[in-house]
């Protein structure tokens, strides 16, 4: 079997590219996924009886590698676009569309959304934010 080209789809991502330098970039990504901890946002609730507000998404994630954490921790800025979000303490991940708060001395990320693709709105954003390169790079041309 011929192997598929580079390339990118209608919607300019490589989600749907076959080749082996876009599959070892979504296993990257996958693995960082994988590596967090999740969590119902519930239970943020009932470690934090003070938490005003959680994400839409009814799950929330723990990064339990401390350099993940440490290199998330460098992306934080204050959330000032969004009244309802900015006053109850999460910050944003940079422009991962990702937000956080402190949690019992842990790092908690959310998601306030529902009904789309997180790989590509966030957690591809996150990856690259991070700067890691744990993918093939695609050779230049």
């Amino acid at each position: 079997m011929e192997q598929a080209t580079h390339g990118f789809d209608v919607f300019n991502t490589n989600h749907n590219c076959c080749c082996e330098y876009c599959k070892s970039y979504r296993d990257s990504v996958q693995r960082l996924v994988d590596s967090f901890s999740s969590i119902p946002t519930r239970w943020l609730q009932r470690i934090d009886e003070d938490l005003l507000w959680t994400p839409m998404w009814g799950t929330v994630f723990m990064p339990t590698n401390s350099v993940d954490i440490r290199n998330i921790e460098e992306l934080l800025a204050p959330i000032s676009d969004d009244p309802s979000v900015a006053p109850s303490g999460w910050d944003k991940v940079g422009d991962t569309g990702i937000i956080v708060i402190q949690c019992d001395d842990e790092l908690i990320l959310g998601i306030d959304g529902a009904g789309y693709d997180f790989y590509t709105d966030h957690w591809i954003k996150l990856y690259d934010a991070l700067g890691y390169e744990w993918h093939t790079p695609v050779p230049d041309a």
